[in-house]
């Protein structure tokens, strides 16, 4: 090779080792991971993978089927080698937020996970993608499939899960034909025997349910004990399949419809508003204590007569809509959700007035009226210098220019040694004015920004 050749390769060499995001080392090699999520533990997920002595290691965590992940710090095990990420997550919480969601996640969520290496440079290797689905260990479980709907169950016969399997269905094909849309896929119905066994498993922190549905993950989790009424075990079954069929009519991008419609409309096509509501529902009316739909639109209140009463309430307001338009023209305002409109841009399409004018008049029709809300006052107006007081100014006379509300002004501040002259302090405050306002925006936008799109919470009945 000729001196000339050789200073060529030196020089391609150096060029190469020159580019952005040019490297020597060896992608990493990563083995296959493995993981443990029984219910009430953290996440584990370990692995091993060589080449990571410059990079930072990463999990990567999601529902299956979502694009959303989440990241979790890697560790080194205890073995030469290995890698660890532990963490007590939510999985379908954090996948609807777009956020970390501290705690348990629910049984039957079936979590995807990758380690991720990231370089000095910002490059990134993606190990191998694997699987795991939480699990209630508690009780040895039995399985039931039988069209749209699979039954899990721990106590009781045969027929007993036949009996859950086909009220399922029957629900499913009933609310399918008013909403227009059926389930896309078979669902999961977990049956506990007991409430603290559903409690556990579900909602540790709240003491009036009866069930749950689960939409993010495709799964209800009911209370019916074996020797059960079966009529109202078929209420609590077709009440929590009714709200994934809802669901499932009024997904979108940007928001939820308000839980009073969702939790009316189960409880409506569950039951119907039979006379235990009508009697919860007009003794809150006699004693002025009825909540306005506005404050049923969220989280129903937790004290066990306000949420008896906000269910009543529910489906109250919903067989008050169908007595005045039709059936037909509550499952289109159901079905209007899917479009992302807001709660009056869909009920003047369906009922020509807003949603505070069928709050008014469905009250109306209980015999009662819109409170004024009750809370805290606006604070008294405090002294202010008398240049920004506008109400008591002096009127100027004709031709006379009035003070500037307030008056900002340029004004001169005077440097040591100097006379009367200064600098412009209208920059200065301006630029100070600026920076407040940026930090009191991260201060206050960064926390919703975090929570993401359309937070879906689960149903309870």
């Amino acid at each position: 090779m000729t001196a000339k050749r050789v200073l060529l390769a030196l020089w391609i060499l150096s060029a190469l080792l020159a580019m952005p995001g040019a490297a020597l080392a060896a992608e990493p090699t990563f083995g296959q991971p493995t993981a443990s999520a029984p219910l009430g533990e953290p996440l584990t997920v370990t692995s091993t993978i060589e080449g990571t002595e410059t990079g930072t290691v990463e999990l990567l965590v999601s529902l299956v089927g979502h694009e959303q992940k989440v990241v979790i710090p890697a560790h080194p095990g205890t073995v030469p080698g290995g890698w660890e990420a532990s963490a007590e997550i939510n999985v379908p919480a954090s996948v609807e937020c777009s956020c970390f969601a501290d705690g348990d996640s629910t049984p039957n969520s079936q979590i995807e996970y990758q380690f991720r290496v990231r370089a000095a440079d910002g490059t990134a290797a993606l190990g191998p993608v694997a699987q795991v689905t939480v699990t209630d260990e508690r009780f040895q479980w039995q399985t039931l499939e039988q069209d749209l709907v699979r039954v899990h169950w721990y106590e009781g016969d045969d027929a007993f899960a036949q009996s859950a399997a086909d009220v399922s269905n029957q629900a499913i094909d009933r609310a399918s034909q008013l909403l227009g849309v059926t389930l896309p896929h078979p669902v999961d119905l977990f049956v506990y025997a007991t409430q603290d066994a559903l409690l556990e498993a579900v909602s540790p922190n709240r003491e009036n349910i009866a069930g749950e549905a689960h939409s993010t993950i495709g799964t209800m989790f009911v209370w019916i004990p074996p020797n059960q009424n079966p009529d109202q075990s078929a209420v609590i079954i077709a009440h929590e399949l009714t709200h994934l069929v809802f669901n499932e009519n009024t997904d979108n991008l940007y928001r939820s419809p308000p839980r009073w419609l969702n939790e009316g409309v189960a409880v409506y096509l569950s039951e119907g508003y039979v006379l235990g509501w009508k009697s919860v529902v007009s003794a809150a009316a006699l004693n002025g204590s009825i909540i306005p739909l506005r404050g049923l639109a969220g989280f129903f209140p937790s004290p066990r007569g306000q949420f008896e009463l906000a269910y009543g309430e529910s489906v109250s307001a919903v067989d008050f809509f169908v007595q005045t338009y039709s059936e037909e023209t509550l499952w289109e305002l159901v079905r209007s959700y899917a479009q992302g409109v807001s709660d009056d841009d869909a009920f003047i399409a369906a009922t020509g007035g807003d949603i505070a004018a069928f709050n008014a008049a469905w009250m109306a029709s209980l015999g009662t009226e819109v409170r004024e809300p009750v809370g805290p006052l606006p604070a008294p107006r405090g002294p202010v210098p008398s240049a920004w007081d506008v109400e008591n100014q002096p009127t100027p006379a004709p031709g006379a220019t009035p003070v500037p509300f307030p008056s900002f002004a340029p004004r001169t501040i005077a440097r040591p040694g100097e006379g009367g002259a200064g600098f412009d302090a209208m920059p200065v405050v301006a630029a100070v004015g600026a920076g407040v306002l940026v930090v009191l925006a991260m201060v206050v936008l960064v926390p919703f920004i975090q929570r993401g799109r359309n937070r879906r919470p689960p149903n309870y009945y």
